[in-house]
């Protein structure tokens, strides 16, 4: 009985990843767009950090959904025709800009949620209320009066699956958040990580590629040169899975960390 025989056309056959990637996916445009959380103190930078978004074709036009008010300060000497500030006052702003950008009919190439911290806060607003709750402080970290276990949970969910819904956009995607010291009462080590309550201090940071810290140091020339830091030091939060940025960089923007990566990993336009 002959054989029966079948010929494979070499073109045809889909890249498969032997880090699992899916049929037709190469690893290596994983990495096309940046998907950034940044966090630091009050005031050392992160807005303006993105605001270098405007200044890269690759990147620019970028839509700023804005929380905290502070953004058009910013990117005010930027051209305006490089970015679109949009303010966010509730949850359903945020799907209705997702599903917008979901479309893929819209001019932005990258898209920043500023800052995490503040959308946490209007997720649980809205769980236990409603509407904007009388509310008390903790440091960075706001605590909603009559929150109950079962509304932080809900934060949680909704934070994780909304990161991972624009994170998983066909744009570059930034994220800012605050800095917060947590300390454990067991060991009494403190941890430099992102400002928000309970596991989602542990949890968010999981889900972006890249995590920096953007630190302010003291050298000869600049007393005042931000930093920032890609990899953890066993205190402050960090990682970066490209492996492209190294330890840190100094005076970072969006530019140079787009020019390493895809040098690494041999990205063109």
């Amino acid at each position: 009985m002959a054989e029966d025989k079948k010929t494979v056309e070499v073109a045809k056959v889909p890249y498969i990843s032997v880090e699992g990637g899916l049929p037709g996916e190469d690893p290596r445009e994983k990495f096309r767009y940046l998907n950034i959380l940044v966090h630091s103190p009050g005031g050392h930078g992160k807005t303006s950090f993105i605001a270098t978004a405007c200044d890269d074709p690759r990147t620019s036009p970028i839509l700023v959904l804005d929380y905290e008010g502070g953004a058009a300060l910013r990117f005010a000497k930027k051209d305006p025709k490089t970015y679109t500030i949009r303010s966010v006052r509730s949850v359903k702003d945020l799907n209705d800009i997702y599903e917008y950008l979901a479309t893929g009919k819209h001019p932005y190439k990258s898209v920043s949620l500023d800052s995490l911290t503040e959308l946490q806060k209007l997720g649980l607003w809205e769980f236990v209320y409603g509407t904007t709750p009388d509310k008390t402080f903790k440091g960075n970290v706001i605590e909603v009066k009559g929150a109950e276990i079962q509304h932080w949970g809900k934060s949680l969910n909704q934070m994780s699956m909304m990161m991972r819904y624009f994170r998983d956009l066909p744009m570059h995607t930034f994220f800012t958040a605050l800095t917060q010291n947590l300390k454990d009462e067991t060991t009494g080590k403190i941890t430099v990580t992102v400002a928000l309550p309970g596991k989602q201090a542990d949890e968010i940071p999981g889900i972006p590629d890249i995590v920096g810290y953007l630190g302010i140091a003291k050298t000869k020339d600049n007393p005042n040169q931000r930093v920032m830091l890609f990899q953890p030091d066993g205190k402050i939060v960090a990682k970066d899975r490209t492996d492209a940025l190294g330890i840190m960089m100094e005076e970072p923007t969006v530019t140079k960390m787009l020019d390493a990566i895809w040098n690494m990993y041999g990205i063109t336009k």
